[in-house]
């Protein structure tokens, strides 16, 4: 599996990072971005390498563009490549805000398949994983 965590919180990323690698094992590549530029120059460099990610944890608030509008771009540009919805990467939103709005456009607007409010646990992140069949 190939993971991207967007989060600008570098303690938050940090700790995100180290429970994808418990729960979801040795062999997932994980990849990290402090904003939404980061992310799409990240995204990018993967997607062209042939190497795209499975499954994005996508903080709201960024610096910059926030997550929202990086996964819009994403979305775009998967659009653009005509990118197969099973190869299309999986979206899950993190957030401090329990904002039904934003919760809204991330479903719809986004496709995201989840949405967890922090703080994050080990258990929320296997049950969203569980959930969606990824581990």
């Amino acid at each position: 599996m190939r993971i991207l965590v967007v989060e600008d919180s570098n303690t938050s990323r940090m700790y995100l990072q180290e429970i994808l690698k418990d729960v979801t094992g040795k062999e997932t590549h994980i990849g990290c971005a402090a904003s939404g530029e980061e992310a799409l120059e990240k995204f990018e460099e993967r997607r062209l390498a042939g190497k795209g990610y499975n499954l994005i944890f996508m903080d709201i608030i960024l610096p910059g563009i926030d997550g929202l509008q990086t996964l819009e771009k994403i979305r775009d540009i998967e659009q653009k490549n005509q990118t197969p919805e099973d190869l299309k990467s999986k979206a899950i939103i993190t957030t401090a805000l329990d904002d039904a709005t934003k919760a809204s456009r991330a479903f719809f607007q986004c496709e995201a398949i989840s949405y967890i409010t922090k703080p994050i646990t080990v258990e929320k992140i296997q049950a969203e994983l569980n959930k969606f069949g990824l581990i």
